[in-house]
């Protein structure tokens, strides 16, 4: 199918990337500013983070029976309302998560926790809210939700080079200990802007709460059964817990590989800018060779070339941190071969649910593409805190080459290994094609465009 949305509409939708560049701060960044910055211990940090992303992860399993049934705006459609509302939340929020608390342990925590789990679990909201105002702009045409998912990859891009800046950024500049607040106050800034011109293209396009007859009223039972039912949703919720698990691993810890391996934490911008401008062509050639692939086949094979990679880095990165930017920038290309169309699995597995049961659990299904994500940052950022004080880290400490191997053991080898599992289980269990997904939303759009006229005519 060709592209039939406008350019404003692709651009635009395009700009949840703004997202990234506003959390990103204290996403990335979280356990370095509270252990260096707070000076928090590894266990009281793993501890307390645990229980905010515990509830982090119970709210992401509701987030979309949560928008089909609240009401926020009179006269709003059930996605655009939370963008529009949720905005200002999110913006108080990232200036809290990185907010350089005096006190003892136990309230520093407290601000940067709470702060934390509802940024974390407003998330889930916005995101469904989000891929929901997608599908609502760009209609059943899956040629135009694929040209709105690239353009957000490609300018995340853009996003990237700007975050790379970060680790040098919170050393280098004059503010101390309010470093990390002030990055993550401007880089803020956009955000709410972007969110509110989202909304607007769904004027008249997202259906209210309660709109468009009994086929959008979504049970407690259903929103189970969407899980269980659902074999490709149930396929999607292991392979990408798993992964989560995985990444949130490697990205937890990551960042004492430049302090305490390399030596100088600003390296880690000379790194995240190679892994930016490698990123940027990356963006310009590797979606269209996922798209020559196929959404399934291309992240199939991604799915188990990125692990391989980080093996490799894994040994070799304790020698030469020229072996970690290698592998940043060939993980970097691999990755954008795939990942746009990631989400557009969970859109495809609503679809073919609704067309085989005939209850449009669309918005359920793409509230439960949070829940791994969640699953990953609680056990996976967990664990990664554990292996790190298990390798005898100390703030300010000075490495022995065991602890450097043990190091690069926890956070790359053990996290490779259990992302081949996630491979594994994406081949095995994922079976809907591409273009059955495609069928079923064409089919799934006219049924509902029956359903509406039918309720007018009532």
């Amino acid at each position: 199918m060709q592209v039939t949305s406008s350019k404003k509409e692709i651009w635009t939708i395009g700009m949840y990337s703004l997202n990234t560049l506003a959390i990103m701060t204290g996403f990335m960044y979280l356990n370095t500013f509270a252990t260096e910055v707070l000076k928090v211990p590894t266990g009281a940090l793993a501890t307390a983070l645990l229980i905010a992303k515990t509830m982090d992860f119970i709210v992401s399993l509701f987030s979309g029976a949560i928008i089909e049934k609240v009401k926020l705006l009179p006269g709003k459609g059930k996605n655009q309302q939370w963008l529009l509302v949720g905005r200002w939340i999110l913006a108080i929020c990232i200036m809290l998560e990185v907010f350089p608390t005096e006190g003892p342990v136990w309230l520093r925590l407290l601000v940067m926790c709470v702060a934390y789990a509802i940024l974390n679990s407003l998330m889930n909201i916005l995101q469904t809210a989000y891929y929901g105002v997608m599908g609502a702009v760009a209609g059943p045409n899956p040629a135009n939700r694929q040209a709105m998912t690239v353009m957000m990859t490609r300018l995340g891009t853009v996003i990237a080079l700007i975050t790379a800046f970060i680790p040098t950024l919170v050393t280098k500049m004059p503010f101390g200990k309010w470093n990390y607040f002030t990055i993550a106050t401007v880089f803020m800034l956009p955000m709410p802007f972007a969110f509110g011109a989202i909304a607007k293209l769904a004027d008249g396009k997202d259906l209210p709460v309660g709109a468009g007859g009994q086929i959008h009223q979504i049970t407690p039972a259903d929103m189970i059964g969407a899980l269980t039912e659902n074999k490709m949703l149930l396929a999607l919720f292991v392979t990408n817990t798993i992964l989560n698990i995985s990444t949130n691993i490697t990205s937890g810890i990551g960042s004492y590989y430049w302090i305490y391996v390399a030596g100088d934490f600003s390296l880690m911008t000379i790194a995240s800018l190679v892994g930016s401008v490698a990123g940027f062509f990356a963006a310009m050639i590797m979606p269209k060779l996922g798209q020559k692939l196929g959404k399934k086949r291309a992240i199939s094979i991604g799915y188990f070339i990125g692990p391989c990679v980080n093996l490799i880095v894994g040994i070799l990165g304790r020698y030469s941190w020229y072996y970690v930017i290698a592998g940043r920038i060939i993980s970097t290309f691999i990755m954008y071969a795939y990942s746009p169309f990631v989400m557009l699995l969970y859109m495809d597995a609503g679809e073919y649910h609704f067309n085989k049961t005939g209850k449009d659990t669309r918005g359920i299904v793409m509230g439960l593409s949070a829940p791994p994500m969640k699953i990953g940052m609680a056990v996976g950022g967990t664990i990664g805190l554990w292996l790190l004080g298990r390798t005898g880290y100390e703030a300010g400490f000075t490495p022995s080459p065991d602890w450097v191997n043990s190091y690069m053991f926890a956070a790359y080898i053990i996290p490779a290994c259990i992302a081949l599992v996630a491979a594994c289980v994406f081949v095995i269990f994922y079976r809907l094609s591409d273009e059955d997904a495609a069928r079923a939303a064409q089919e799934n759009y006219a049924k509902l465009q029956a359903d509406l006229a039918a309720s007018k005519k009532q």
